[in-house]
């Protein structure tokens, strides 16, 4: 038996359960696979700009592997002197988003992170997030466009 579009569900994030954006309502109305994937959407943004926006404490050797994997390693490293400009510095950066997107954003798949060409005059860099919701029965293509103000190395996250 096919399921209709009402009938098709998408499970929020733990965060997004454990939030109530509406306190004073106490049901939850049933809600449309596009408004439910419009929604994830949004959280999935949100949840980037966390992980994007989090330096980690310390650097975590790579041979303490599950340890890569946990809280601990949340975040990126320190870019803090890296050069716009400096090709390696540009793909190590490129590198790290990539690592901490693959382990602590379980909900993209098939993750590809490009950076666009730069510009002198302004102190910023811009990346292209591309990868697919984990949503049944179809996964959904998602693309972030994503800032890195070099000044004060905050990242600022929007869907595309």
């Amino acid at each position: 038996m096919a399921r209709t579009d009402n009938e098709i569900r998408i499970t929020p994030s733990m965060l997004d359960r454990l939030l109530d954006y509406e306190p004073d309502v106490s049901s939850e109305a049933a809600k449309s696979r596009t408004k439910s994937l419009r929604e994830l959407k949004q959280s999935v943004q949100r949840d980037l700009e966390f992980l994007l926006n989090t330096r980690r404490i310390i650097e975590i050797s790579e041979t303490l592997e599950e340890t890569l994997n946990s809280v601990l390693n949340f975040g990126l490293p320190d870019f803090t002197g890296t050069s716009a400009n400096n090709p390696s510095e540009q793909k190590w950066l490129v590198k790290s988003l990539t690592a901490a997107l693959k382990i602590h954003e379980p909900r993209l798949k098939d993750l590809k992170i490009t950076l666009e060409p730069i510009s002198n005059v302004e102190r910023i860099l811009r990346f292209r997030i591309e990868a697919r919701l984990r949503v049944e029965p179809t996964p959904e293509p998602v693309t972030f466009d994503t800032i890195l103000q070099l000044g004060s190395g905050a990242f600022q996250v929007k869907e595309k």
